[in-house]
């Protein structure tokens, strides 16, 4: 009987071991992982970025989608929309980006009150909510903004990083390896004895889905999404929760208020979806709406009007508005930060 459990144990060790090499090779996991790649543009200063654009081809000298970045002139009121794609790539049917549209439209509605109005788009694909703290650290803060909006959408709950910069000829990004370290909570006991085992995460996000059909419940798309699973756990906005209150203390030392706008992924204003189970497909908005209550920041969540003027017939992929979705962007934008501006200038 010994034996056999020795045999036993040793035999588990063997295919455990083996799964384990077979997935980090797969995803490119240490001990696979290449050399982080280095963009020869990017400076020491940037070493936490991990990437952001090069100039030119329409970007300015940090690589945005966004005229070059000026001395404050007097009674400029300054707007800086720090992001991911959602803003970068963000073309109305204008053929102009909405923050564009945004800067014109303020500016006409202010003309009596404001001298300028100036829209900065500082919008990164890929980033994460910590990206885009660091960001407004290293370069955001020396731009003087008087308010600034933090773009989020729920990929942005990977810490630190959901991609890495590639090597590879026409592919800006590569998956992260450790973004698929996330499929149970490593920080309490028993995930913290595995928290570094890619075989385990990925045996739990296979068991969670095999006993939610067994139950017969149902199983939606974004439950088998690497880049959205995240956001309908409670244990993965313990990070994101620390980004937003650090970003929010770092402005609120310097006057400068803080507002968050939430974007849906396309399955969130689908009805095939929300007639399933409404409360679970709006959980991660329910999340971020209670985070953002606690700490006293503005939220403008986007899905519902999203929801009532289209829904998925917005989107041109999973994440992504098309150029209809952002003209409705654009319209809802100004609304709202009109009424931040009636509030801040008393007009």
């Amino acid at each position: 009987m010994a034996k056999n459990l020795i045999l036993l144990v040793a035999a588990t060790s063997v295919l455990f071991l083996t799964g384990e090499i077979t997935i980090r090779y797969l995803v490119k996991a240490e001990p696979f992982e290449t050399n982080p790649y280095i963009p020869s543009y990017m400076t020491e200063r940037d070493r936490s970025l991990r990437w952001r654009f090069p100039s030119g081809g329409g970007r300015n000298s940090l690589g945005l989608r966004n005229r070059e970045v000026e001395s404050k002139g007097e009674g400029t009121f300054r707007i800086l929309f720090l992001g991911d794609s959602l803003f970068w790539d963000s073309v109305t049917s204008t053929g102009r980006l909405y923050t564009d549209v945004l800067e014109r439209a303020l500016n006409i509605r202010f003309s009596d009150t404001l001298n300028t109005i100036e829209v900065i788009n500082a919008g990164i694909p890929g980033y994460t909510t910590f990206q885009e703290l660091e960001f407004l650290k290293i370069y955001g803060m020396d731009m003087k903004p008087d308010l600034v909006i933090l773009g989020f959408v729920f990929n942005d709950l990977f810490y630190k990083y959901l991609q890495k910069p590639s090597k590879r000829r026409l592919r800006l990004l590569d998956n992260e390896p450790d973004s698929h370290l996330f499929y149970f909570d490593t920080r309490v006991f028993p995930g913290n004895l595995f928290a570094r085992s890619h075989l385990m995460h990925e045996l739990v996000r296979r068991s969670e889905t095999f006993w939610k059909m067994i139950w017969q419940r149902p199983v939606f798309p974004f439950d088998g999404r690497a880049d959205f699973f995240l956001a309908w756990q409670n244990y993965g906005y313990y990070h994101v929760e620390r980004l937003i209150y650090e970003m929010q203390t770092m402005l609120s030392e310097r006057s400068v208020p803080l507002a968050m706008v939430v974007f849906p992924i396309r399955d969130q204003v689908d009805d095939r979806y929300r007639k399933l189970d409404e409360a679970y497909v709006l959980y991660p908005q329910e999340k971020i709406s209670q985070i953002c209550d606690d700490y006293g920041i503005p939220m403008f969540d986007l899905t519902n009007s999203i929801y009532k003027n289209g829904g998925r017939t917005l989107f041109k992929d999973y994440l992504h508005l098309n150029a209809k979705g952002n003209d409705l962007v654009a319209v809802e934008l100004e609304m709202y930060l009109a009424e931040i501006l009636k509030s801040d200038t008393g007009g």
